[in-house]
């Protein structure tokens, strides 16, 4: 099969904005600092450190595995960590507008290689709609990008409504990635952390996006939920069951089960590593609800993502709508 795919999952953090909060770091609320090992760190607000591999900025090995790995394009996402949700409004506002711009720039270096999904700075839902909208309009950006709760803030109230209300005017695809993880302090040892509590936490911020009611608000809103959903599509009957009984969902606002939501607003990467669960994750929502992630640059992730699909037993047609027809609509490519 030729390269033709289009990956949804795959951060980057441009160079250029490392520097500029180099020279300019205080005014952003950001701090830049070199390890002894030479590893760039970053920190918002004075918060933790935490380092950004070169693979983020890197272009030729970016480019080297997207050729191995059969991906013709990759969707640009931000590394959630530097989202700058640790900023006050006016800079977090700032600190994507200027992350957003960076996307642009390497687009406009290999505009047949790449797209962009946007930071937003959600900490403040009001300027997230209007920095989704720039950057929509004004960069050409193909949707946005957030994390799967603010600072501990999951999606359950109308705070967040302003934001989803641009994103549905603007028929722009939101993919979400787990950040600030529930219960990270008890996951430690073995990574686990990354291997349990990623998509424990997509898991968990679909609980509160379907139970409160979110997509009924919002019925055209286009989310995608990486790492394959994390849990929910492999436990959707647990979370109908809690719906219909409402053990564990008594002040549910929805007014359908979670698994309403499914076909209609849901869309998913094939991160998921094994091919008989992408086959079940394909029948039960959809190729067209599917799209490639390799989550580079992480080890974690499957920069061979395109061998999976290539193996799944189904039509040539179904193959290609997960390896570029979904994403080629989402982003109006």
């Amino acid at each position: 099969m030729h390269t033709c795919a289009i990956d949804i999952h795959h951060h980057y953090v441009p160079p250029g904005l490392l520097e500029e909060s180099k020279r300019h770091g205080k005014a952003l609320g950001v701090e830049v600092t070199e390890t002894k090992e030479g590893q760039t760190t970053l920190s918002f607000a004075g918060k933790s450190k935490f380092g950004i591999p070169p693979d983020l900025y890197g272009l030729e090995s970016r480019l080297a595995m997207m050729d191995k790995g059969k991906v013709a394009i990759a969707a640009l996402e931000p590394h959630t960590a530097s989202l700058g949700y640790r900023l006050d409004g006016e800079k977090g506002e700032a600190w994507c507008n200027l992350y957003n711009q960076g996307l642009k720039d390497l687009i406009g270096q290999h505009p047949d290689r790449f797209v962009g999904l946007a930071a937003v700075p959600l900490q403040d839902p009001s300027r997230a709609a209007k920095v989704l909208d720039h950057a929509i309009r004004e960069l050409k950006l193909s949707g946005g990008y957030i994390g799967s709760n603010v600072n501990e803030k999951y999606y359950n109230s109308n705070e967040f409504d302003p934001f989803w209300k641009k994103a549905e005017e603007l028929d722009a695809l939101i993919v979400m990635h787990p950040e600030d993880i529930a219960g990270s302090d008890r996951m430690g040892p073995y990574g686990l952390r990354l291997i349990c509590g990623n998509p424990a936490d997509s898991a968990l911020s679909l609980g509160f996006l379907t139970y409160s009611g979110v997509f009924d608000r919002f019925p055209n809103l286009k989310l995608c939920v990486l790492h394959g959903g994390g849990f929910f599509p492999y436990h959707l009957g647990r979370f109908d069951q809690g719906f219909a009984v409402r053990s564990g969902s008594r002040a549910a606002q929805a007014s359908s089960p979670p698994s309403a939501y499914l076909k209609k607003n849901l869309y998913f990467d094939a991160l998921v590593y094994r091919v008989d669960t992408l086959d079940y994750l394909r029948r039960l929502v959809g190729p067209g609800r599917l799209m490639i992630g390799t989550d580079y640059p992480y080890p974690l992730g499957d920069w061979m993502a395109v061998e999976k699909v290539e193996a799944l037993e189904c039509s040539e047609a179904e193959k290609m709508e997960i390896l570029e027809g979904t994403a080629r609509r989402l982003l109006k490519l």
